[in-house]
């Protein structure tokens, strides 16, 4: 949870310095103070934007949109995976835990959600939400930095640097970890005989007979490791499993790597060896659109790829050739990012765009990442949204799914933040 001036930029960066990974580019002197105004704007619009009466009260809800575009599948009201989302990220940005926007956000939340999730018996809550893999995921990423943000608020207020504090471990209340482990054993149940995730059958099946898609993967992944950080069981096999699928779902060849050298003539994470290998939405079946290739899809592969690295350790399913496959499939799609670079809108998919540069943060957090070949993504990045952005503070690209505004804003907020935590995978080559 952070504030940006130039110089803390170039000081962690320098930190980061090891002579076989890039340095990180200059950040133009004018642009931290923008981050700071566009955070600050962007946090003032999307605490104003909780609905205030109606069925809808303190959530960020959606309405019945459709799981799939087109209208196939069945409706689900998104109101607790959107407003954990939406809580999540006003907490990442700095917003007091106590603040009556997160207390209302997670008083709705709990007094709505059946706690029995799908996998525990469907209707067993009767008259409450049934969450599927997307809400599961973004409640444990939530819950645990609904945790951090108060741990952090208590250490400052005994005037200390939460950054020399040493921070105990996560312990829930019984109905927040009760939530917690609903959907754990739910995230376990709902993974597809091939590893990865879809929405979370049987209460809602799969649109168009995919089992599983790149995107729920990755969110899912993220919300496991969150889990692992609180200290909740998670079945480490559930991470040798998706990895099987994510690895099969990347492209099985791609042209050769083209790097363009960074300026300073320092490393760089794609090398001429690398083949640009990268991921679709879902790349055997479904829509043809979801099967090509995108940046927004090559992100969610590498992402996963690095949170399962991350979890390899004690694991003995994973042996040494499964290693070496898992470190290429991470380059190969650094190397598809690199080939295939903007931040103008998300290359080689018909939607998205804000969620791919929120792909692009993930990249570059997991894997301790400044340069993605010669491009600077958090600087090229950061200028793009805080141009983007509207008068009264929110993003919508166009491109995103309901409630867009919404999810375009939390999306370039975190972007801006670098809000997703390090998992301890430092990539060098």
């Amino acid at each position: 949870m952070r504030r940006f001036s130039t110089a803390a930029f170039l000081i962690a960066a320098s930190v980061l310095l090891t002579p076989a990974r890039a340095r990180a580019q200059a950040m133009p002197g004018d642009l931290p103070p923008k981050i700071n105004a566009a955070i600050d704007k962007g946090v003032a619009w999307l605490k104003n934007r909780q609905i205030k009466d109606g069925a809808e009260k303190d959530s960020w809800g959606t309405g019945n949109n459709p799981l799939y575009p087109g209208g196939a599948g069945p409706a689900h009201p998104l109101y607790i995976g959107i407003t954990a989302f939406a809580v999540y990220t006003l907490l990442e940005c700095d917003v007091d835990p106590e603040d009556p926007v997160i207390v209302r956000a997670l008083d709705y939340i709990r007094r709505n959600i059946d706690t029995a999730f799908p996998a525990g018996g469907v209707g067993a809550g009767a008259g409450k939400m049934q969450a599927m893999c997307y809400e599961c995921a973004v409640l444990l990423m939530m819950f645990e930095s609904l945790d951090d943000s108060k741990w952090e608020k208590q250490i400052r207020a005994a005037k200390k640097d939460p950054k020399k504090e040493k921070k105990p471990q996560v312990k829930l209340d019984s109905g927040d970890e009760a939530i917690c482990n609903g959907a754990i054993q739910f995230l376990a149940k709902t993974q597809s005989r091939d590893g990865g995730w879809r929405y979370g059958s049987p209460a809602f099946p799969s649109p168009l007979g995919v089992e599983q898609d790149t995107s729920s993967t990755q969110i899912t992944l993220l919300g496991l490791v969150s889990a692992v950080r609180m200290g909740l069981t998670v079945d480490p096999k559930i991470f040798h499993t998706a990895v099987i699928t994510t690895l099969e779902n990347q492209a099985k060849d791609g042209p050769p790597a083209k790097p363009k050298k960074p300026a300073d003539g320092s490393g760089t994470m794609v090398m001429d060896t690398d083949r640009c290998r990268g991921w679709a939405y879902t790349p055997n079946a479904g829509d043809p659109k979801d099967q090509q290739v995108s940046g927004g899809m090559t992100a969610s592969g590498v992402c996963s790829l690095i949170i399962i690295k991350s979890q390899m350790k004690g694991n003995a399913l994973f042996n040494k050739d499964l290693v070496a496959r898992i470190e290429k499939g991470i380059f190969d799609g650094l190397a598809w990012i690199d080939a295939n670079w903007t931040v103008d809108h998300n290359p080689g998919g018909h939607r998205s765009h804000y969620y791919y540069l929120y792909g692009l943060e993930r990249v570059g957090i997991l894997g301790n990442i400044e340069l993605i070949g010669a491009n600077a993504w958090y600087v090229q990045g950061a200028q793009h949204l805080v141009k983007a952005q509207k008068d009264d503070g929110h993003w919508n690209s166009g491109t995103e799914l309901e409630p867009a505004d919404v999810l375009d804003s939390c999306f370039a907020l975190l972007f801006l933040k670098k809000a997703t935590m390090p998992v301890g995978v430092t990539l060098t080559r």
